[in-house]
């Protein structure tokens, strides 16, 4: 059997919701898988799925921003079908070269902050936690909802 991580593609998106919905579903988040999703992140350059012989074993979905001064990776998602660390080690890598091949030297991640699969990962990958708290409000006819991280 063969694995390789390639980037995400909109034949992926039935999969992608699908690992998507368990992954989810586990922590309590809304689920961030749509078309419009997938179409956007598809067109970062820094978004990939694990694929093993034509099955996904896993996402991430990350995207450049700049904000005046450096630019930044910024992974949204990373979710792996049984919090596999193969599965998320192997996308972290793709996410990583995809923002040095880029110029972009700052990659930072939001996690939740019970997805022991992730942060284990994510320190794997030299990343390290900041001391941070993220604050949200949701406006007009979806106020109360929680957004997906």
């Amino acid at each position: 059997m063969s694995t390789m991580t390639r980037p995400v593609e909109s034949r992926d998106l039935a999969a992608l919701q699908s690992i998507d919905a368990s992954y989810a579903s586990r922590l309590g988040l809304p689920p961030l898988i749509e078309r419009a999703v997938l179409a956007f992140y598809a067109r970062s350059g820094h978004a990939f799925v694990r694929d093993r012989d034509g099955e996904l074993l896993g996402f991430v979905l990350a995207h450049a921003v700049w904000d005046g001064g450096r630019p930044t990776v910024r992974l949204a998602r990373l979710a792996a079908a049984d919090d596999a660390p193969d599965v998320l080690r192997g996308l972290l890598e793709a996410v990583v070269k995809s923002a040095y091949d880029a110029g972009v030297y700052d990659v930072v991640a939001d996690a939740p902050a019970d997805d022991a699969a992730a942060a284990a990962a994510l320190r794997g990958a030299s990343f390290e936690p900041r001391p941070m708290v993220r604050f949200e409000r949701v406006l007009g006819s979806r106020a109360g909802e929680r957004v997906a991280s």
